[in-house]
């Protein structure tokens, strides 16, 4: 091609409204010049014209041709296929705007689930090779464990004899808090206790200075921290000299080693700072080392191995440790499997339930799309029809769908994009504890493809095949039943009704899962704990190790604690325990019951210590004896008061006070025997739809501990009585800060959160779905009465009445509504296999709720139908009928 054509075509391209108005000037001046030289053989003007106009065989043509000729033809079109889409938008506003509502509401759910789902489950840890990282764990059938902690020693046997490992580190998974003085006022943070190889096996280093060494697993004469990068920005300025500072943390001057990076936050987001765990050398070869379970350890496959080959060397190393420890190994065993799988198992199914909550909104919102697509498709038959008698292509004629569908899809799209990033912060602000164990919750190129394949799976599947299907149809046929308004497309009204049912399926399930998901939460509320959280503060301390050392120094601390807070104003009652109800806390061990023998024998008992007025303060009844006293201090006869599941279980109606009770398993001279004092009625410890289990309380002033929680119960709201308790502490020990400030009713509320967040997220859902499966049945029906206007006005002219007419267009609605209630009832009976887990107290196929959602959805569709049948009235029939 020519330089001048080469011009031509991009000039075309980049000013196409310049091209075109030298392509008229230049088609108007042949056209002048052709209609000269017809004058000068002699014809007048008008045939001249006519003369030259029919030697270029039609203007239109021939701009075609030429435009044809000089390329750019197909951005030409799709820029007039572009105007004519936003000029039929411009003239039927309330459809555009609905598709895009509707498009944006759906992608906008599954931007913010999808992006949760894929922060969570889908993206690798954030760790070089992470696909090597793998955890282990103990599990033990005896004791009813799977995938529980392990004990360090035996931890360290699988280091030292499993070849597949590269390198084995641990975490000692419990809350755990110190105070650490910054300035002048004492601040308590977060610390997670780790082994000297956490950093190396992550294969990460800090940005400032050097992570643990393995020889600080065990004790040294210097203690010393990594702070993370929040801790290091917020309260020590980002100071680039903070290595090698030392600070005070509980007491304890403690070095500074490291800072770690911004994105780094493992095991958990709420660690501020890490300590080695500095165990005593000594322990190495003590039992309590093997026996006690605490740590959470992981490894880092050697090159080549396999988590098959990691299981089957532990399990050989399991049995060899429990040849050589019977009693304390018993029936003990290993395993290993992904990091990333074990970090996310908590939360993979609340997630996935979103998740395919969300998939099931976006469907209805896709056929929701589709119906209404369809509906206009339908409308628009006798302009295709028109279109291809005159000579366009079926292809031309779905390029034009495709891009009317195109644009509604990309702006639905961009708008759900943006949506999705405000529900992001949602979830984010209110997500329960632990649901989502990321720091990085953004919209990353795996959902911006998610969505775009979805945006063009709306504009081919709603626009462009709709299209196809009236333009392959015989120009004959669908122009005799375009023009026939009571005939329409029987193909078209089946794929219509389908797809209407198919949101009123989906509406229904989605509902009925909400209804399920709201009553079971109600009757978690209604669960009763084993106390009473009304007007219970709670405030989490750590004493300094340093400077409260001896029981004389705690108690005494306890003492005064108790005295100060009982005389402020409007406290009824104050006391102390170093296990939460309702939060998981607190170890188990091994029990016996001197004199029963076998019978006597028991694993699995939760201990946990509290003082005297615990029971008052919670009120938590006594059943039978007597609780603590305040003469049941360290130097007096060690006592213990057992709860009703334990004394049913292990008493069978015999009377247990007086009996002696140990923790091991095996007694011998050294074991401490308690008395048996009292029963107190059952406390639920993990959380509400956990049954109480066996429970073993201590005095605290026999088995006291730096770490322990303030109950006050007050008349007075908490709001006032936590600044006091608070000024209380400051003006006993400065040095002292509150980790936790609370209240039961938080607590209780904290541990139905997740039933809540999924109750909560699940209606939002199932109600915006609802709506439009409402709006489908009411767009479907409103067209069908708007179509079927001339035989309406058949039957009225042959006396059919008015009402009659109104019953048929509501009967309509109503026999949509119902066939979707059918299907959405056959989905939740196969689907309740899938809920039957998260839902507490009630059945996923509840009959109250598939009953109540069964009729509000009858009772919605047809008063969705009856709003266009209200409109109906003789004379507004009879004249459009007569219009046709």
């Amino acid at each position: 091609m020519s330089w001048r054509g080469q011009w031509l075509r991009l000039r075309a391209l980049i000013a196409p409204r310049v091209a075109e108005r030298d392509l008229d000037e230049e088609m108007t001046f042949h056209l002048e010049q052709e209609t000269a030289r017809w004058r000068r053989e002699g014809l007048g003007a008008v045939e001249a014209r006519q003369r030259a106009l029919a030697s270029f065989g039609g203007m239109e043509v021939t701009k075609e041709a030429l435009r044809d000729g000089r390329g750019g033809r197909p951005l030409h079109d799709a820029g007039r296929d572009l105007r004519y889409a936003f000029r039929l938008f411009r003239r039927q506003p309330l459809l555009a705007g609905t598709v895009l509502l509707v498009l944006s509401l759906g992608i906008g759910a599954s931007v913010a689930v999808f992006t949760a789902v894929n922060a969570v489950l889908l993206r690798p840890l954030p760790f070089p090779e992470p696909e090597r990282l793998i955890s282990l764990w103990e599990s033990n059938p005896l004791k009813g464990w799977v995938q529980e902690t392990a004990a360090p020693a035996n931890m360290l046997d699988w280091e030292a004899q499993v070849p597949a490992l590269d390198g084995v580190a641990a975490w000692v998974p419990f809350d755990d808090e110190v105070s650490v003085v910054t300035g002048d006022r004492a601040t308590s943070l977060s610390v997670t206790g780790v082994t000297g190889g956490f950093f190396s096996v992550l294969g990460v280093a800090p940005i400032l200075g050097r992570g643990f060494e393995p020889r600080e697993t065990w004790s040294t004469p210097t203690r010393v921290t990594v702070l993370s990068h929040a801790t290091w920005r917020d309260h020590f300025g980002s100071d680039p000299n903070i290595v090698g500072r030392t600070i005070r943390a509980d007491g304890h001057d403690v070095e500074v080693i490291g800072v770690m990076g911004p994105d780094f936050a493992f095991p958990s987001a709420s660690t501020e700072l890490w300590v080695p765990t500095r165990w005593e050398a000594a322990s190495r070869d003590q039992d309590w080392f093997r026996r006690a379970h605490f740590v959470r350890p992981f490894a880092r496959l050697r090159a080549g191995a396999t988590v098959a080959q990691v299981n089957a060397q532990l399990d050989g190393v399991m049995r060899q440790l429990e040849a050589r420890h019977p009693v304390i190994n018993e029936q003990m065993r290993a395993g290993a499997g992904p990091l990333q799988e074990f970090l996310v198992g908590a939360s993979r199914t609340p997630l996935l339930v979103l998740l395919g909550a969300t998939v099931l909104l976006l469907v209805i919102a896709c056929a929701n799309v589709g119906t209404l697509l369809l509906v206009r498709a339908t409308t628009r038959e006798r302009e295709v029809v028109m279109r291809r008698a005159l000579g366009a292509s079926r292809g031309r004629i779905a390029r034009q769908a495709f891009m009317e569908s195109g644009v509604l899809a990309l702006a639905g799209g961009a708008v759900g994009m943006w949506l999705g990033a405000m529900g992001l912060r949602l979830i984010a602000t209110y997500q329960p504890p632990g649901l989502l164990p990321v720091t990085d919750l953004s919209i990353d190129a795996r959902v911006v493809l998610v969505v775009a394949v979805a945006c063009l799976v709306c504009a081919v599947v709603f626009g462009a095949v709709p299209a196809l299907w009236s333009a392959q149809r015989p120009a004959a046929d669908a122009l005799r039943e375009a023009t026939r308004s009571t005939s329409a497309s029987q193909r078209a009204r089946r794929w219509v009704t389908t797809l209407v049912m198919a949101e009123v399926a989906l509406g229904v399930m989605l509902t009925v899962g909400a209804g399920v998901f709201v009553r079971s939460y109600r009757s978690l509320l209604r669960v009763d704990p084993g106390f009473d959280p009304r007007g219970v503060s709670v405030v989490s301390l750590t004493l300094p190790g340093a400077r409260y050392e001896t029981g004389e120094q705690i108690n005494g601390f306890y003492d005064a604690l108790l005295e100060r807070v009982r005389a402020l104003p409007g406290v009824e009652g104050a006391a102390l325990t170093t296990v939460l109800p309702l939060t998981g806390g607190g170890y188990t061990s091994d029990f016996v019951i001197q004199g029963m023998g076998e019978a006597g024998t028991g694993r699995e008992v939760r201990h946990r210590q509290v003082s005297a007025d615990y029971f008052h303060v919670m009120k938590v009844p006594l059943l039978t004896g007597r609780v603590f006293e305040p003469g049941d201090v360290r130097t007096a006869e060690p006592v213990v008061l057992i709860n009703r599941a334990m004394a049913e279980r292990y008493f069978k109606g015999r009377d247990p006070i007086g009996a002696f009770i140990t923790q091991d398993l095996v007694p011998d001279s050294a074991s401490t025997w308690r008395r048996v004092v009292g029963v107190v009625g059952d406390e639920r410890g993990r959380d509400v739809t956990a049954e109480p289990g066996l429970d073993m309380i201590e005095p605290i002033a026999q088995d006291r501990s730096n770490g322990f929680h303030l109950m006050v119960r007050s008349a007075n709201p908490a709001s006032v009585v936590l600044p006091a308790i608070q000024r209380t502490i400051a003006s006993l020990d400065p040095t002292i800060a509150p980790s936790a400030m609370r209240t039961m009713e938080d607590i209780r509320g904290l541990s139905v959160s997740r039933n809540r967040f999924l109750a909560l997220m699940i209606t939002l859902f199932a109600a915006v779905g609802g709506v439009l499966a409402v709006v489908g049945v009411y767009g479907v029906v409103a067209h069908a009465t708007q179509r079927r206007l001339p035989e309406m006005g058949i039957r009225l002219a042959l006396g059919a009445p008015v009402a009659g007419l109104r019953w048929l267009v509501v009967r309509q609605g109503l026999a949509l509504a119902a066939g979707g209630v059918a299907l959405g009832v056959a989905g939740v009976v196969a689907m309740r296999g899938a809920i039957v887990g998260f839902v507490h107290g009630v059945s996923p196929l509840d009959p109250f709720t598939v009953g109540w959602v069964t009729m509000a959805v009858l009772g919605t569709a047809v008063l969705a139908a009856w709003l266009p049948a209200r409109r109906m009235n003789r004379s507004d029939v009879l004249s459009q009928s007569l219009r046709g």
